[in-house]
């Protein structure tokens, strides 16, 4: 149902997010799982609450993929259309670009395509439009503001000063959350036919104008910009969304297994006898944990092969890996898409292990990459 007057959304979904890898070396970030479905999912089902009914998905990296899941949008409810960035535009750059070419008329959502979030959407609108707004924003509040966009707002829930990434103290621990409403007038405000960045080319602007108000959201928001931010948005997810965790009425749990809640196993997966999974461990379709196998804090993609006695803490491992018998990684380890690890090796904190390697001795040296 349609709550309110705003029904386009633009979705900024063509990062390299290198930031991520190796993770994103073999999928585009807006892919990535949370809670066994792509963020992208998570995103259109918000969208589709708030009465959206039009989408626009601005794409350049691995745009098949994205394009391959959700094709015209009819089964997530929503008509999509692509835009296919030739160059990089940067946040800014797509959405004039878009504008003009589809003939927008009327205010519409901007929604960055790499942020968890249980924003209400619905609020934001009403916000918006009780405002009598031509720009919105939605802020939230986080413990390091000096890795965001950071505002300092005032009575009126105006934007009195917007700094990207402070490098002194900032005015505030209110940061870009990455949702903002725009009136189309306001393209006039954004570099034409260019790529730029919202923070720096445009917020600036709309502020000095006194043209920017502050949507505060309280809630749940994790920005996916690491690949610790990202196992950080699984557990969190896990921990607010599910706290008694989810085993799929389709996997298979063996003899004498211990489940510490929250646990999230997904569809057809299969857990091994005398296996110890949890807390906050998240394990993907299809995947197979062997007997014995203990693992905490860590995020399992789909399709993992664990043997018998493995120990994993604080791991991410990418889709269609091979953990061999009695191996060992340590916290902060990130397996890319389809590693083998052979029996008995050891990992310690820390080690990136690139898509397809072999892993045949231990790594000892902290902060390793293995390309």
């Amino acid at each position: 149902m349609l709550l309110v007057g705003i029904d386009t959304a633009i979705i900024l979904a063509g990062g390299y997010a290198t930031r991520l890898r190796p993770l994103t070396l073999t999928r585009p970030k807006s892919l990535l799982p949370i809670l066994g479905r792509p963020l992208l999912d998570w995103i259109l089902d918000n969208l589709r609450r708030a009465g959206i009914k039009k989408v626009y998905v601005s794409v350049r990296y691995m745009s098949n993929m994205i394009k391959e899941r959700y094709s015209d949008g009819s089964r997530y409810g929503l008509e999509i259309e692509y835009v296919e960035e030739i160059s990089p535009l940067g946040d800014g750059g797509p959405i004039p670009l878009i504008v003009e070419r589809f003939g927008i008329k009327e205010p519409f959502l901007v929604v960055y395509g790499d942020v968890f979030s249980d924003v209400s959407l619905e609020s934001f609108i009403k916000f918006h439009e009780e405002k009598g707004a031509v720009a919105s924003m939605i802020l939230t509040r986080v413990e390091n503001p000096s890795r965001y966009g950071v505002a300092q707002v005032g009575d009126d829930s105006k934007v009195v000063k917007f700094i990207e990434k402070p490098q002194e103290q900032p005015p505030s621990n209110l940061v870009n959350a990455g949702f903002y409403i725009f009136s189309p007038e306001l393209m006039k405000y954004f570099p034409a036919k260019k790529p730029s960045k919202l923070a720096v080319d445009v917020l600036p602007k709309l502020v000095e104008l006194g043209l920017l108000n502050a949507y505060i959201h309280e809630g749940l928001w994790l920005d996916i910009g690491v690949p610790r931010d990202y196992l950080k948005a699984n557990l969190s997810a896990l921990k607010y969304l599910m706290p008694e965790g989810y085993v799929s009425p389709t996997s298979e749990i063996g003899d004498n297994v211990e489940i510490i809640k929250p646990v999230f196993i997904d569809e057809d997966a299969r857990v091994g006898d005398n296996s110890v999974i949890g807390p906050y461990t998240l394990i993907g379709k299809a995947s197979i944990i062997g007997n014995s196998v203990r693992i905490v804090d860590s995020l399992l993609l789909d399709n993992v092969v664990t043997e018998s006695a493995c120990y994993l803490k604080g791991a991410i491992v990418g889709a269609g890996s091979h953990i061999g018998k009695w191996v060992r990684i340590s916290p902060g380890t990130i397996l890319g898409d389809e590693v083998r690890v052979y029996d008995e090796v050891f990992i310690t904190k820390d080690v990136t292990v690139l898509p397809h390697k072999e892993l045949s001795d231990d790594i000892v040296e902290e902060g390793k990459v293995i390309l």
